[in-house]
């Protein structure tokens, strides 16, 4: 990962690097040394300019200004709060003889000012001096540092420190949290200078096993690399060497820089890492640059749908990278991205409206899968619309459980949004099996079942189990792997048993198949559900026929059902499958036949005869 992350990095120009870059929260000043003969200092009229990020309506010239901060405060931070110059208080957060940034709550009657002096402890104002001194060893020259010395007494001790900022009103608008940062008017260069022999010193994550071979620097990587020298039990006990590997100073450069591009917030999510292809590459990166000019993201998707076209055949061998909230969530290699969503006789996948949900979709590439399979499916815990209109994915980090229609709907998200990622992103076909996708449409169809209630004669679950039920039937052969006959489906077997009921229904066929059996049960329950009265109609009656596992057990519970309503008219088509199911017995375990038990149940019922009443009693009730 280290060294394809450091090509990417190193076809990036300079512009690009400085894309999206934003000032820190707060107040930033410059001050300027004065000349005078042979002679340098500082007074009233070194105060030469000032900028507050959160003024609204900016003149032009403080926008520019804010922009030129930006770029200086990039070459004065510290690499982290461990690697300041402030330590092991960590008040001060940059580490340049150029520049000094702290936050306001460390200022006269700030939050941190007011506890460090309850509990006497040091103030800030007491390590100014100590923090310019050790800005000064990244300096070489020495008339430098004399000028330098200038800067320092202007802003050391408490006094010094405020005659600028009780020139500036806008520090009285600040926020504990906003950072107080000064900048002396140098050339950038010697800003460049000092911040490449700090982050020399600085960007391996230990100084303890740094080497140098063929005039090169090598060193322990810290990139999302925590060395556990003071943690005894999280290290190697048995292994016979210290550290894993060492990279060089530049790759450690490469992956600062690229990190600090991540913070940005520029970069698509997930990026992919073009390094194999130029041409690819160089669009890409072209792609990023001028959405962010535009003020915006590209997205993944985005840039698909943007390349793939006339780069079909190069959309192989690259690297898909998940960065969020500050950690890398993934990293893998793509051999091949397959985009688009073809059957074995190249047409795109289709959800069939088998269930009478007025829900039919084409599939024509992984993204629809996103929005018109996982949404639906997973009750938009995994793929969120936004009021905006855009779409949020959780695919990795903390999703709360209370934002989720139920505790089943959670658990098949956490259980398997890796899986959907991997298949839709990286092409992954494998990592969603025809089993592990019939396994979580049969529990959030079962889960809808069981939070059904009928409100205003209407069942609330009613559209949401036929539109799953559509996706079930119609897309499960697409994820098996070994599926050899294309005219054995879920779908064409849900077409084979409705045409089976209307010849049973008129007594010109028998029930010889697990199968039909499932599906009649499903029927004449739904028929026999039909017939009630009470105020209870919801679907999660069904969970009683569906938790049975014996034929006997299941013939019993029908039958039960069936005595609630003895005294009510049946019709002629229920009169022959209600016999069949009575009569049939087999070994088989019911509950490997939900699905088709579900079918029975959801589709159109053929038990109903000619009399209106039934057929209303039909509607309202699927209604």
């Amino acid at each position: 990962m280290i060294k394809e992350i450091a090509q990417f990095i190193d076809t990036l120009d300079t512009d690009f690097k400085t894309l999206g870059l934003k000032p820190k929260e707060g107040l930033h000043i410059l001050l300027r040394i004065q000349k005078e003969d042979e002679r340098v200092f500082s007074d009233e009229n070194s105060l030469i300019g000032w900028a507050f990020t959160r003024k609204k309506d900016q003149e032009p010239e403080k926008v520019k200004l804010l922009q030129y901060f930006a770029t200086l405060t990039t070459l004065t931070w510290c690499v982290n709060t461990n690697k300041c110059f402030d330590l092991p208080v960590k008040a001060i957060h940059s580490c340049s003889p150029y520049s000094i940034a702290l936050k306001r709550e460390n200022l006269i009657n700030g939050e941190k000012y007011l506890l460090n002096k309850k509990d006497n402890k040091s103030q800030v104002y007491e390590r100014i001096s100590a923090y310019f001194n050790k800005g000064f060893d990244l300096l070489d020259d020495e008339n430098q540092r004399q000028r330098l010395e200038i800067f320092k007494q202007a802003l050391n001790g408490e006094q010094n420190f405020h005659q600028w900022l009780d020139r500036i009103p806008e520090y009285a608008e600040l926020k504990d949290s906003d950072y107080v940062i000064f900048y002396l008017d140098e050339p950038i260069e010697s800003y460049e200078k000092a911040n490449s022999k700090y982050l020399a010193d600085k960007l391996f994550n230990t100084n303890e096993y740094d080497e140098i071979i063929d005039e090169v620097k090598y060193g322990t990587s810290d990139f999302f690399n925590g060395f556990p020298t003071k943690k005894p039990f999280l290290l190697h006990q048995t292994a016979t060497f210290d550290i894993a590997g060492r990279i060089t100073s530049g790759e450690a450069r490469a992956l600062f820089e690229f990190k600090a591009l991540l913070g940005k917030g520029i970069l698509p999510r997930p990026l992919p890492l073009f390094i194999y292809d130029d041409e690819l590459k160089g669009k890409s990166i072209a792609l990023f640059k001028k959405n962010a000019d535009d003020g915006e993201k590209i997205s993944y998707k985005q840039i698909i749908e943007t390349l793939y076209s006339d780069h079909k055949r190069e959309f192989e061998n690259y690297y898909l990278l998940f960065y969020q909230q500050g950690e890398i969530k993934d990293f893998d290699f793509v051999s091949k991205f397959d985009y688009e969503l073809k059957g074995r006789d190249n047409e795109n996948w289709v959800i069939e409206d088998l269930f009478n949900a007025q829900y039919r979709r084409s599939l024509e590439n992984v993204f629809d899968l996103e929005y018109h399979v996982l949404i639906p499916v997973l009750n938009n815990a995994l793929i969120t619309k936004t009021k905006s209109g855009d779409f949020q994915r959780k695919y990795f980090g903390e999703i709360d459980s209370k934002y989720c229609k139920s505790a089943n709907t959670y658990l098949m998200v956490m259980t398997h949004r890796k899986a959907f990622y991997d298949f839709i992103y990286k092409s992954k076909r494998q990592a969603i099996s025809a089993e592990v996708f019939d396994s979580l449409m049969q529990t959030v169809v079962l889960d809808d079942i069981r939070l059904d209630e009928v409100k205003g004669n209407q069942h609330s679950q009613n559209l949401n189990i036929r539109q799953k039920l559509n996706i079930w039937f119609s897309l499960s052969e697409k994820f098996n792997q070994k599926h050899i006959d294309p005219n054995i489906t879920m779908a064409s077997k849900l077409q084979a048993h409705r045409a089976f009921m209307q010849q049973l229904t008129q007594s010109q066929a028998g029930i010889t198949t697990d199968d039909e059996y499932a599906f009649t049960i499903g029927q004449v329950v739904y028929y026999l559900f039909s017939k009630s009265r009470t105020a209870d109609r919801s679907y999660q009656r069904l969970e009683a026929f569906l938790q049975q596992v014996k034929s006997q057990e299941m013939n019993k519970a029908v039958a039960r059902l069936f005595d609630l309503y003895k005294h009510e008219v049946f019709s002629k088509n229920f009169r022959t499958p209600f016999a069949e199911i009575m009569d049939y017995e087999t070994k088989a375990n019911l509950r490997d036949f939900i699905p088709t038990i579900l079918a029975g149940f959801f589709s159109d019922n053929q038990l109903f005869g000619n009399k209106k009443d039934d057929e209303q009693q039909s509607e309202t009730t699927e209604e």
